[in-house]
């Protein structure tokens, strides 16, 4: 039986030829409306195919989505404004926009990708991703987003889409299938690697046999002295030197700073004029958590307040039901 060459088109799996010819036309409108140009777009494009049909056997297939956004975002092509610049009618605002955010903006009206997924595409935290499409978005006079404006842009693209003529469909079509029948760069170099060596490469491989089997057999050698070094002094006749003495330290925090280092200086320099609440501030703070909780409980916010160890509190009737009642029950 003859096996297929790592080029053949009909050793590709069927789910990345429905995949490629799924994301096509949102790939070429998107690299179009990115790079300002629809030959950079195409370009990249291929080579984005190219790349992730070498990939996409080692990617799982719900990470498919984001691996081929991220990839044709790397790619050259889309980093580098081309000298003119086009835009279809309708786009040109995007020209005053920035990279990352008409990046961020294309993925959510041209990819149709979540907003988790064009942040993980972009590879930035979800709250970034957002920030940045909120300075993408069309805003009024008065700094809101115009959800009008919004809308329209999303019909304007969804329309892009469909209304791609024949032959530019044609030409996308046959971008995929040149990326789809192109030899991988794995599948290169394991079909370089698999040549059938040559007399020379074999002398070449039995010379170094022979070199690393003299080189073992030398480890039995007397003057190894039974598997140790010979010559030294130390435990199997290993070379032992003593190390120096250590050296004083370069510099070292005088006494009068530690007080001034310590994490509770405030608290210690209020010792003795503080209030009581420095001194335990736990159980007074416990203590108006107390009040806090009766006054909420009895209803009763126009109680008499009282002042204990600097913090402020409704006057409680003191709970006469102790623990020992409790116990006895």
């Amino acid at each position: 039986m003859t096996a297929r060459p790592p080029h053949d088109a009909a050793a590709v799996p069927p789910a990345l030829t429905a995949f490629l010819r799924g994301v096509e036309r949102r790939g070429a409108v998107f690299a179009h409306l990115l790079a300002g140009s629809q030959a950079s777009g195409d370009a990249a494009l291929a080579a984005t195919m190219e790349v992730f049909r070498a990939e996409a056997g080692r990617t799982a297939f719900g990470d498919w989505p984001r691996r081929f956004w991220s990839q044709l975002l790397a790619q050259p092509t889309l980093r580098q404004p081309p000298a003119e610049p086009t835009w279809e009618p309708g786009f040109e605002w995007l020209a005053e926009l920035g990279h990352g955010p008409r990046a961020a903006l294309l993925l959510r009206l041209v990819a149709g990708l979540a907003e988790s997924d064009a942040a993980a595409v972009l590879g930035i935290a979800r709250g970034t991703y957002r920030l940045g499409l909120q300075r993408a978005l069309p805003h009024n006079a008065d700094g809101s987003a115009d959800l009008a404006a919004w809308q329209a842009l999303g019909a304007a693209a969804q329309g892009m889409l469909r209304g791609l003529p024949p032959d530019r469909l044609a030409h996308l079509a046959h971008v995929r299938e040149e990326a789809i029948a192109a030899p991988a760069a794995g599948a290169r170099r394991r079909v370089e690697l698999e040549v059938p060596a040559g007399p020379r490469h074999r002398a070449a491989l039995w010379g170094i046999a022979l070199l690393t089997l003299l080189a073992f057999a030398a480890t039995f050698w007397p003057g190894f002295g039974g598997g140790g070094f010979a010559g030294g002094d130390g435990p199997e006749g290993i070379q032992v030197e003593a190390l120096p003495a250590a050296a004083a330290p370069a510099a070292r925090y005088p006494d009068a700073d530690a007080l001034a280092l310590h994490p509770d200086l405030r608290l210690l320099l209020d010792a003795g004029s503080a209030g009581p609440e420095a001194i335990d501030p736990a159980f007074h703070a416990w203590f108006a958590a107390q009040h806090a909780a009766a006054n909420a409980a009895d209803g009763s916010p126009g109680a008499p307040a009282r002042t204990v160890g600097g913090v402020q509190g409704q006057m409680v009737e003191p709970d006469l039901h102790s623990e020992t009642d409790d116990a006895s029950l």
